[in-house]
């Protein structure tokens, strides 16, 4: 992904790649070849310090325990931000994101490119003529992992010698000192990995329930509910299953909305036959039911809409004019517009996702969410998966 979004970047008329760095030196040098001018780092933290008055923006493309540290500091040396998505590892790291980003008046993007594509975008359009009427359920769900990386796995055994080009301190950060095990993490089997990662609800999340904030106008859940297995102690479960409860708006039932986060390739299948989606139900979508009917969008195929009484169908899909969501933010750090996905919106949506993690550690119990204080009102035990304590010598200030 830092490829992709580095290529992305830079296809920008009006940006000069001045510095790059990456723990892994080889990867790096590939990097150096399409930018030879720019200054090379195998450390994010010098190129902060030594950079210093020479950037304009950083932008974030590593595993998931490091987004919020190098954000952070970012953001704290007046430094405008795009970061992947998931924003960040844990809840309160997300919360301290966006409250830094809100006081900074710096610009920020997440990494959720899809919410800037096309079929995102038309779904929002016909959403928006009131379809659906008030919706009162949503159905979100994909295929991962699906072999992608693994899950349900044990911590190995294994110590293997760290390849020269490596800096395996460095990969660690905040996270708990290991030894390297070839295969196992670097360069992309730690997604679902506690210390690292946030398994596949942290992968798609961000992309697959985006409707749901954005559509429906929730912010926080008012509760949260795990039915699936809990994880190990080294990573997430092959599948989950979590329920979320949120207050009304003008776009859902006077009762809010319940939403269902399904993953492991798991779907809502009665409840898709019932609608008659039948004979092609996208491995990667989210399902809104409301009074009229069922509208189901994907950010990778149009959206179907589906009457209570009648066959699914496709309907009239608006022109929406194209936007690269790089190309988005490059524009708002030249003041020309504003980010779609800024962390003032992707701060709360990553939270959602994370919420769900947490409340895998206690399946089937509800967990009534405080979200101005940052706390469960009915679980001491789940406060502790909100943060996580940063390994000595890496902590960052203001996380």
């Amino acid at each position: 992904m830092g490829a992709s979004d580095l290529g992305q970047i830079a296809s920008h008329p009006n940006v000069v790649i001045t510095a790059l760095c990456d723990i892994d030196s080889g990867r790096l040098a590939e990097a150096h070849k399409s930018y030879p001018g720019a200054r090379i780092y195998q450390d994010w933290r010098k190129l902060l310090r030594l950079e210093r008055g020479r950037l304009d923006s950083v932008h974030v493309s590593c595993p998931d325990h490091m987004h919020a540290p190098i954000a952070m500091e970012a953001l704290r040396q007046g430094l405008h931000v795009y970061c992947q998505k998931p924003l960040t590892h844990t809840v309160v790291e997300a919360r301290r994101l966006t409250e830094m980003a809100q006081k900074s008046n710096l610009v920020t993007q997440m990494g959720i490119q899809n919410h800037s594509g096309k079929n995102y975008r038309q779904a929002l359009k016909v959403f928006q003529t009131g379809i659906t009427g008030p919706v009162h359920t949503a159905h979100v769900w994909t295929d991962r992992p699906a072999g992608w990386w693994p899950q349900d796995v044990e911590r190995s055994e294994n110590t293997d010698e760290v390849p020269q080009e490596l800096d395996w301190n460095g990969w660690l950060g905040v996270a708990p000192k290991r030894p390297f095990v070839k295969g196992a993490y670097h360069a992309f089997a730690w997604r679902g990995r506690l210390d690292f990662g946030t398994g596949a609800q942290g992968d798609m999340a961000c992309h697959l329930m985006d409707p749901v904030p954005w559509f429906l106008g929730v912010r926080h859940p008012l509760h949260v509910t795990s039915a699936g297995p809990k994880p190990n102690q080294e990573s997430y479960p092959e599948w989950s299953q979590v329920s979320y409860h949120f207050g009304a708006t003008s776009r859902t039932s006077k009762e809010g909305v319940n939403v269902t986060w399904h993953d492991g390739g798991r779907k809502p299948e009665e409840l898709l036959r019932q609608f008659g989606f039948t004979e092609k139900v996208y491995a990667n979508a989210c399902l809104f039911i409301g009074e009229k009917g069922a509208f189901l969008t994907s950010p990778y195929e149009p959206c179907i809409f589906s009457p209570h009484q009648g066959t699914p169908a496709t309907p009239t899909l608006p022109e929406v004019p194209d936007v690269n969501h790089w190309h988005e933010f490059v524009q708002a750090c030249l003041q020309e517009g504003k980010t779609s996905a800024s962390f003032d919106y992707s701060g709360p949506l990553t939270e959602i996702a994370l919420l769900g993690n947490v409340a895998l550690h206690f399946p089937n119990q509800k967990l009534l969410w405080n979200a101005k204080d940052l706390k469960f009102h009915n679980n001491t035990d789940a406060d502790a998966y909100l943060h996580k304590p940063y390994r000595k010598g890496w902590e960052v200030r203001g996380l």
